[in-house]
């Protein structure tokens, strides 16, 4: 009987030493997603560790959000209540169109996102913040409400600071979370302009822009960085694979608020009424190397710190992206946000710079 019991504990042990760490992921994207079967690739990227990612993909060519919305398909695979995390990835024009932007993804991802949480209430949401075309240029679509156009984006990264907009507008609407793909390229091709991250249609990923997005999320869906993972030499090679790793790890992990992987942004469901605020952190400070925004959460001032003078443009917006006060500035100005409670978008355009700083603010 000792032996029989001692035999069964040393069984288990041994199962539990060789477990596995699984998430289940649901993708509801298109074929920025499928093409190059990203959901694989990040799969691979744990091979060797004891964690294994369990995909399901519904992602259909050219498919929007709202279509997501109304898909069959799409609503009964949410429905099954099993998902650690849901991804969620526009299609790839809409966010830099303004109209579209507001009137279709807005809507039809607080509209997943309402039908995840209902589901899914321990799930994590995450926008797939895709990338600009690699020239830029304008974008015109129509999804049956009439043509409508973006800017006309003078290149890549032009273009991409709208993306990253709208995926981080959304992700603070909800309380949801932003997979920064189109940032990370950003930041690639600002190290190396060389590298081919696009296909040859200038818009789909190439294997490198593939494996560069599936070492984001990786490190989303772990919370740990890509550097030294796993990468397939047949398509790739080790020191490509390494940088792009690096690239990775320092978009997503150095700004972890901006992506709202921080615990102070979950303020939406948190009465305030009897909590004593910390003073230090009533004026919050957030800074680049030009300018500094000093905010206090408990009052509607907004100072801004032009720390070289020189011509800026200053726009607030609430986070439905609307602006409620724009600016051009030269040194510092105060500004003052007499709406309600929220958060609130500030982005900054210096002068000659393509570079936008965009960061949130919050107003109790």
């Amino acid at each position: 009987m000792k032996k029989t019991y001692l035999l069964l504990l040393l069984l288990a042990l041994f199962r539990t030493s060789f477990s596995q760490e699984e998430i289940k992921v649901l993708w509801l994207g298109n074929s920025y997603t499928f093409v190059n079967n990203l959901p694989e690739i990040v799969n691979e990227l744990s091979l060797g560790t004891d964690k294994i990612v369990t995909s399901e993909s519904i992602c259909p060519g050219g498919c929007t959000l709202f279509q997501h919305v109304a898909s069959t398909t799409s609503l009964n695979a949410i429905r099954k209540g099993c998902w650690d995390y849901v991804v969620l990835q526009e299609q790839s024009q809409l966010p830099s169109i303004d109209y579209y932007r507001h009137n279709a993804m807005r809507p039809a991802y607080q509209a997943l996102y309402d039908t995840i949480m209902l589901y899914n209430p321990e799930a994590k949401v995450v926008g797939y913040m895709t990338w600009g075309r690699k020239f830029g240029g304008q974008q015109c679509v129509n999804f049956g409400e009439g043509l409508y156009c973006s800017a006309d984006f003078v290149d890549f990264n032009h273009m991409q600071d709208t993306m990253s907009i709208a995926y981080c507008e959304n992700a603070y609407a909800t309380n949801s979370y932003v997979a920064p793909a189109g940032d990370a390229w950003k930041e690639a091709l600002s190290q190396n302009p060389k590298i081919e991250l696009h296909g040859p249609d200038e818009s789909h990923p190439s294997y490198d822009g593939s494996y560069l997005t599936a070492c984001v999320f990786h490190s989303v869906f772990w919370n740990e960085s890509p550097i030294g993972r796993y990468y397939d030499s047949t398509y790739i090679d080790k020191s490509k694979a390494e940088f792009l790793q690096t690239v990775a790890d320092s978009v997503f992990f150095n700004n972890l608020e901006k992506w709202n992987f921080d615990l102070v942004s979950d303020t939406t469901n948190i009465d305030t009424t009897n909590i004593d605020i910390d003073t230090t952190y009533i004026n919050k400070k957030i800074y680049n190397q030009n300018f500094e925004i000093i905010s206090n959460p408990n009052n509607d001032s907004v100072w801004i710190k032009n720390k070289n003078n020189t011509s800026a443009n200053v726009k607030i917006m609430n986070i439905n992206g609307v602006v409620i006060d724009e600016r051009n500035i030269i040194g510092d100005e105060n500004f003052h946000i007499r709406n309600s409670k929220g958060i609130y978008i500030i982005q900054i355009s210096e002068q000659g710079s393509q570079k936008n700083f965009v960061q949130k603010i919050l107003k109790l």
